[in-house]
């Protein structure tokens, strides 16, 4: 069994309930909902910066807060004279995000049990899961056994995800079995060695 690296599993935090946490912070002065654009600088309350808009889909803005990215609903946004204005300061936000990601992290984790399905980011099927500790994750697939960061996997649509494809997971094992002795080759040089020593030898010629 080899252990290969994979892909991180890259991942931000939403908040579905920040308008809740915004209801107990003051409202922002202007109309919620405001109009976001990828890049524009969200404010505090106060006017402070809380980070910037990395991509929004129009439902959600991805907030950059240089330590976190949080997807907050549009209709937690305030417009206010400079900008976006969210009702949490940058270190609420990611005090916040750190409490949900750790939450996160708990319950992803207990989702790694064995016999779980493994996806690969094709969403093809993997393998199962055999073991897992607190660093690696052990994946029986049809080629055999892989040994895995655990940091490569991530919850995904169809459950846990592994951060290859199933081409690259297989290329990597592919690659760590061609420099293993094989089992076939060790058992038919056995074979040859008794062969050779079991043999009987020939006889000699009679004397005339």
């Amino acid at each position: 069994m080899k252990s290969f690296a994979v892909f991180a599993l890259a991942s931000t935090i939403a908040f579905p309930a920040i308008a809740s946490a915004q209801a107990a912070a003051p409202a922002p002065a202007a109309q919620a909902g405001a109009a976001v654009s990828t890049g524009a600088t969200v404010y505090d309350t106060s006017g402070g910066v809380v980070g910037t808009v990395d991509t929004t889909d129009g439902t959600n803005a991805v907030v950059n807060t240089g330590t976190v990215k949080a997807a907050i609903p549009l209709s937690s946004l305030g417009k206010g004279e400079k900008g976006p204005v969210l009702a949490m300061t940058k270190a609420q936000l990611e005090a916040a995000a750190g409490q949900q990601q750790a939450q996160a992290s708990a319950d992803f984790k207990a989702k790694l049990a064995p016999g779980a399905t493994v996806y690969g980011t094709g969403g093809t099927q993997l393998g199962t899961i055999k073991s897992a500790d607190a660093s690696f994750v052990t994946v029986t697939t049809p080629s055999g056994d892989a040994k895995l960061p655990i940091a490569g996997f991530g919850p995904g649509p169809q459950g846990v995800t592994l951060g290859m494809t199933a081409a690259q997971l297989q290329a990597a094992m592919g690659g760590a079995a061609a420099t293993a002795p094989t089992a076939s080759a060790t058992t038919a040089t056995d074979a040859t060695a008794t062969a050779a020593t079991t043999a009987t030898p020939p006889a000699k010629p009679k004397k005339k």
